[in-house]
């Protein structure tokens, strides 16, 4: 009776070993899929900075401040929304290190040189795969700056002179505005698709196909 208890105990500790490293794997999964959204909304975020940006500059109203107000609402989004994501890419930055940091842990502790070595090939390739994303996720956050510091200063100009002369002056600065988007939004768009598979290739619960599924072989 003894001996079961023990075998008991000793399969809840390992059992515990294990959890604590999925745990941070599905933290990291959760962290993804979180950054993913934050990229769209972004991405939406710029796109309705623009359209309300070429409205105003092309098509102005009568009353050029409920224009000039939608923009500057729409910019005031996109600040907010670069600044989650500024954020969410130093999570995933610290929530992939802490994960691939206890996965080393675990290497360290197993007996079986063949078991060792594919847990090794394998943190390999997710290492890769987090330095590829978190490479991407900067880059692009780096590349989107100038342009709202761009959009901000195009809302300075327009506060303070707030007229049919005043469009006309920036519209040439308000074209270099969409030019420099037109670059920016498809790498928003891939960075968002890529942090998304991330997270549903790491995650412990997400419906995957499984490696022997995919080449659609018949049973």
């Amino acid at each position: 009776m003894s001996l079961k208890l023990g075998g008991a105990a000793l399969a809840l500790v390992l059992t515990g070993c294990a959890t604590t490293t999925f745990d941070k794997s599905q933290a990291t999964a959760s962290n993804l899929q979180t950054a993913a959204a934050d990229v769209q909304a972004e991405e939406r975020a710029l796109d309705l900075t623009l359209v309300a940006l070429n409205d105003l500059v092309n098509k102005p109203a009568v009353d050029l401040r409920i224009q000039f107000d939608l923009f500057s609402d729409n910019l005031n989004q996109l600040i907010k929304a670069a600044r989650r994501n500024d954020l969410a890419a130093q999570r995933i930055a610290a929530s992939s290190a802490s994960y691939l940091q206890q996965w080393d842990s675990q290497l360290v502790t197993m007996n079986y040189e063949a078991v060792r070595a594919r847990s090794e090939a394998r943190k390999t390739e997710v290492f890769q795969q987090f330095e590829s994303v978190n490479r991407f996720y900067r880059d692009t956050q780096n590349a989107i700056h100038p342009i709202i510091d761009y959009l901000i200063d195009i809302r300075k100009a327009l506060s303070a002179d707030l007229t049919f002369a005043g469009l006309e002056s920036i519209r040439n600065i308000a074209a270099n505005a969409n030019s420099n988007t037109s670059k920016i939004q498809p790498a928003l768009v891939k960075l968002a698709d890529g942090l998304s598979t991330a997270g549903t290739g790491m995650s412990s619960v997400a419906v995957q196909t499984p490696p022997e599924a995919a080449g659609g072989t018949s049973p």
